[in-house]
């Protein structure tokens, strides 16, 4: 079981991996300025009995006895022995630590980090380091754009959230947005989760010449491809371009020709998304045409297919 240091600075926590020192009378004979500062090096850079003596200025009976004390205490160990160096020590954790008791509160930190391959670079310019770097825009309940349209999918970006949530902490701003935000406040440069098609997010409609796979109406609305013009309700597209508005950045787009199209996007995306990106190796263009089906027959969309 690997052991560590948990701190706090109130907002964040920081770990530091530590050894736990069992007895304590082993830390006497390194109780010393010498075997402090020899392990702060052997922490940062492994090095032989030799080296260390004229790092920190000792002689070399003394680098050895420092060494072979650190060594008994279980501080740090011996890495292979080379020729021209000898035995090269390196220290065994960042920090040492004594138990009075041991510890009864059990934390379960989540795993920030996605595990599938192709997922991870599908959310690569989203998720930095742990951190959600974007914005997630959802279309305005509010009547707005050229078709008055009221969005009925915005909810959709919860449960986006919640996958997403499971690789990276809470954002300390507000990342969800209304596509009447990016265009009041100018927010077309940062990288772009958009929900729902050209109707109801106009952010969608400012985007959709630049999509591989784009909306046309015609008779009604479509999402056209090479293989022609896809008009049933439940298709939806997973798509990915670079921003034309910063190319540094990126834009997604989770949408259908209705809600329930973009229902089977965010499906995709998320709960079906080890299927969606499988392969995904990332291109700066990409798409998928979903498609989304009822198969327990309950009248809600629980599975999804990519179309050949």
């Amino acid at each position: 079981m690997k052991t560590f240091v948990m701190k706090t600075d109130g907002e964040d926590y920081f770990l530091n991996s530590t050894k736990v020192i069992s007895d304590i009378n082993s830390l006497k004979s390194v109780a010393n300025e010498t075997a402090l500062n020899a392990i702060k090096i052997l922490a940062k850079k492994p090095s032989s009995s030799d080296e260390l003596s004229k790092t920190i200025k000792i002689t070399k009976k003394a680098s050895k006895s420092t060494i072979n004390a650190l060594v008994k205490a279980g501080l740090i160990t011996a890495q292979a022995s080379t020729p021209k160096r000898g035995d090269v020590y390196k220290a065994v954790s960042n920090s040492f630590t004594y138990e009075i008791l041991d510890s009864s509160v059990k934390v379960r930190f989540k795993e920030q980090k996605i595990n599938d391959e192709g997922v991870s670079a599908f959310y690569r310019k989203f998720i930095k380091d742990g951190k959600f770097e974007g914005l997630i825009c959802v279309g305005s309940t509010d009547p707005h754009g050229e078709y008055k349209a009221i969005s009925r999918d915005t909810h959709y970006a919860i449960y986006l959230s919640m996958f997403l949530g499971q690789f990276c902490e809470l954002p300390k701003n507000f990342p969800i947005v209304l596509d009447t935000d990016v265009i009041a406040k100018n927010l077309f440069k940062n990288n772009l989760i958009l929900v729902g098609g050209p109707v109801t997010n106009l952010i969608t409609k400012d985007i959709n010449s630049y999509l591989p796979i784009k909306f046309e109406k015609e008779e009604g609305w479509g999402l056209k491809d090479k293989e022609g013009l896809h008009t049933r309700d439940y298709e939806g597209v997973v798509e990915k371009i670079r921003n034309p508005f910063d190319k540094t950045k990126e834009i997604i787009l989770l949408s259908g020709i209705r809600n329930i199209g973009t229902f089977s996007s965010i499906l995709a995306a998320t709960r079906f998304s080890k299927m969606t990106f499988k392969g995904y190796s990332d291109e700066a263009t990409w798409s998928a045409l979903i498609r989304g089906y009822d198969i327990d027959g309950d009248g809600e969309i629980d599975s999804i297919e990519l179309a050949k």
